[in-house]
């Protein structure tokens, strides 16, 4: 695996300046990349607390869950991206994120994509025309990681499985 990683590592690496100038050279797409970045974190969160509101109110006992659910791949997140405690791009190579970030280590899996995803499956859960908006708004937010610097994608694509298997056993398997 590690020398699997480390040659996507440096393909992204070779890759990543062209990303970047596309980026920093407009004003307005760093302003959009800025934005974008403050509104999806917002909008998943306030979705999520809405959604538990909702359900604490008309006392569903999909909250139990709701909760659960992405509490567990929270804590799992956590405590693999803290055992592998990869590097992020802009520490293993001479690169600059497009947005600054000064986060140390634990790149792999990706946390931030993680919760997006497992936030928007337990809104599918409990009502699928929302759930299908913020699963869209988790693909963006995944690949917006790689794109401003912050993540390899494979730090991505390991935080959306480990989001995923849980989620689906967890809202559809385990009764």
């Amino acid at each position: 695996m590690t020398n699997f990683y480390n040659k996507h590592c440096e393909d992204y690496y070779k890759k990543y300046p062209s990303v970047y100038d596309f980026f920093t050279s407009s004003n307005g797409r760093i302003k959009a990349l800025k934005i974008f970045k403050t509104a999806s974190t917002v909008i998943m969160y306030a979705a999520y607390i809405i959604l538990l509101a909702y359900l604490g109110v008309t006392r569903d006992l999909r909250i139990i869950k709701a909760v659960a659910v992405p509490a567990f791949v929270f804590l799992l997140v956590t405590a693999v991206r803290k055992g592998i405690n990869a590097p992020r791009p802009y520490e293993k190579y001479p690169i600059k994120p497009v947005l600054p970030k000064a986060t140390k280590g634990k790149s792999c899996p990706s946390r931030h994509t993680a919760c997006a995803v497992v936030i928007a499956l337990a809104c599918f859960y409990v009502n699928v025309p929302v759930g299908i908006i913020l699963i869209v708004l988790a693909a963006l937010i995944a690949v917006s990681r790689p794109l401003m610097g912050v993540h390899f994608p494979l730090d991505v694509v390991f935080g959306v499985v480990l989001a995923v298997i849980p989620g689906v056993l967890g809202f559809y398997v385990i009764p």
